[in-house]
């Protein structure tokens, strides 16, 4: 039996994918309030996921590996993340700031979880990537850069 690598992506993204962040940014987009509910997700870029599944790849790694985001974060922190952002990006495009719509109200993403965490074990993934040569599993997508990417994409659909 020849050893293959499997990677199981968890909680992954992307800007045309059809997840919940995207079906909020959707609603968010179209004036309307996104359901959520208390599930915890541990988000990751798709292009962090491909990244990581490429170096095993060329590293000819085998195994079963979770991937996941490292960061747990609530559906309403989400929420409250893209609404932020659509409301930046409305307010240039109308030229419409104001002193309070440019100050530095605090993110979201700055709120810690502290509730009760379930995420996939990413140890042997992590490990698995330094004995590639890697830091290890550290995802370079910034939330907030992938949220962006999701309303400029869903932006472009209306």
């Amino acid at each position: 039996m020849t050893e293959t690598l499997n990677v199981h992506f968890i909680d992954v993204y992307s800007p045309d994918g059809d997840d919940p962040i995207n079906q909020w940014v959707s609603s968010i987009l179209s004036g309307n309030e996104p359901q959520t509910d208390d599930t915890i997700y541990h988000w990751v870029h798709q292009r962090d996921a491909e990244i990581a599944k490429r170096i095993l790849s060329e590293h000819e790694v085998t195994g079963i590996f979770d991937l996941c985001g490292r960061r747990a974060w609530t559906q309403q922190m989400v929420v409250d993340e893209i609404k932020g952002l659509w409301s930046r990006f409305q307010n240039a495009v109308k030229h419409s700031h104001t002193p309070q719509s440019l100050s530095d109200v605090p993110s979201p993403a700055a709120v810690r979880y502290s509730g009760e965490r379930r995420r996939p074990n990413l140890g042997p993934l992590h490990d698995a990537l330094v004995a590639c040569g890697t830091d290890g599993w550290r995802p370079m997508t910034a939330m907030r850069v992938g949220l962006m990417e999701c309303i400029a994409h869903s932006a472009e659909q209306i």
